[in-house]
């Protein structure tokens, strides 16, 4: 059963009418997650919010995670249910175990690469400069660093047919007379076009500072909003839903690039465009680079959800746009970047990331394998896939 449904199935109509009584929260109870001195509704309202927020990216407070497991799902808010509804009176002990830690210095870098019999590619040597984790610096506004301008535009989506909204961040000094390579960013599901632009993210902080460093190019980046489609759905764990996502892809070809190249100076061709995306974000970014290889040139996800490839989670059971077979570029072109960033102990996609990245290697696809040992699914895992994607697109050609 998906997140909505066993929400749905716990919070009936007579479920609210007893909820509506306030339950005193004593100094050793957890779940008075809005500070007001008690248990209720309200604290049940916000996990159920914060579960959305994981899944696009944005930011979780931590007091929603009640099981204490280091993340916020729906175990917590059934453990919260219960208690405000009366049917358990104490959260459940927090179990501290002991692990060993391995420490990494900020700037240790991973060589983890799947690569073609090809020898020495732009992607390998990438990879010899991959950091597990972002400089701490580049995520510090510094004093007479311009950080571009961020501008909401609304264009006419051919395949939802009506008016969507993006973001476009314009690079400092963007000069029409000067043409700007683009890159497209993609949100997590229940995301929107500010998603990605959230302080968490810091892709725009980022990107200021590579480029004042002269680590990266300056560029266009657009943040769409994803979801795509004329029907009268809404974004949910459902194949209809999905396919809304998928579709990404044409609203890209037919009304966003186009939208782009007539309101902005930028520069065509795949040498010019990047894609790259976090959790369902991911997954598209992955679907659109793998399927249009004619038309981007530098790939990435983070935290790629499910569902590229048939298959059954927690939340529903994927239909898939392709099989694992199908999976690489064959006698296309392959991407100058191809980067796949995950976290190795993600709750929220599972193994959905490592089934890509298999499926990559068995297909002779070169790639990068950027796999960290701490980090959640959110803000930490993108950052430091940012940090070493904005550094090397654009400049293999």
């Amino acid at each position: 059963m998906n997140f909505f449904k066993r929400a749905a199935a716990i919070i009936s109509a007579s479920a609210i009418c007893a909820l509506s009584t306030l339950m005193p929260a004593s100094a050793a109870v957890r779940g008075d997650i809005n500070d007001d001195g008690k248990v209720n509704v309200y604290d049940v309202i916000l996990c159920r919010r914060a579960i959305v927020n994981m899944y696009a990216g944005e930011y979780v407070d931590p007091r929603t995670d009640i099981d204490g497991n280091g993340s916020t799902n729906v175990n917590d808010l059934v453990l919260l249910l219960n208690f405000v509804l009366g049917r358990s009176t104490s959260f459940p002990e927090i179990q501290t175990t002991t692990s060993e830690v391995i420490t990494t210095e900020t700037n240790q870098t991973v060589t983890d690469v799947t690569t073609t019999p090809s020898g020495d590619s732009y992607m390998q040597k990438m990879a010899a400069d991959i950091h597990l984790h972002e400089d701490s610096s580049v995520t510090e506004k510094k004093s007479g660093v311009d950080y571009g301008t961020v501008e909401k535009k609304t264009y006419y989506s051919k395949d939802a047919q009506r008016d969507k909204q993006l973001n476009v961040l314009l690079p400092a000094g963007y000069d029409p007379n000067q043409k700007y390579p683009v890159l497209y960013v993609f949100h997590g599901i229940f995301g929107s076009e500010d998603s990605m632009l959230d302080d968490n993210m810091k892709i725009q902080t980022m990107l200021g500072n590579l480029v004042a460093s002269g680590e990266a190019e300056k560029m266009i980046v657009v943040f769409p909003q994803m979801f795509t489609t004329s029907e009268n759905i809404f974004p949910a764990f459902t194949n209809e839903s999905s396919r809304a996502y998928d579709a990404i892809r044409e609203d890209l070809e037919n009304s966003i690039m186009p939208f782009i190249a007539e309101n902005y100076s930028v520069k065509t061709g795949r040498e010019n465009t990047a894609v790259t995306g976090f959790s369902m974000g991911g997954r598209e970014a992955l679907y659109v680079g793998v399927t249009r290889p004619q038309l981007y040139g530098y790939v990435g996800s983070v935290c790629a959800a499910p569902g590229i490839f048939p298959t059954v989670d927690g939340n529903m059971t994927h239909e898939g746009c392709m099989s694992p077979s199908e999976f690489g570029f064959g006698s296309g072109p392959s991407p100058y970047v191809l980067m796949l960033t995950c976290t190795r102990f993600d709750g929220t996609v599972g193994d959905a990331p490592e089934s890509y990245h298999n499926a990559l290697t068995k297909n002779g696809a070169e790639h990068i394998w950027h796999e960290l040992t701490d980090g959640d699914h959110g803000g930490i895992s993108v950052r430091a896939h940012m940090y070493n994607f904005l550094r090397y697109i654009f400049k293999a050609v």
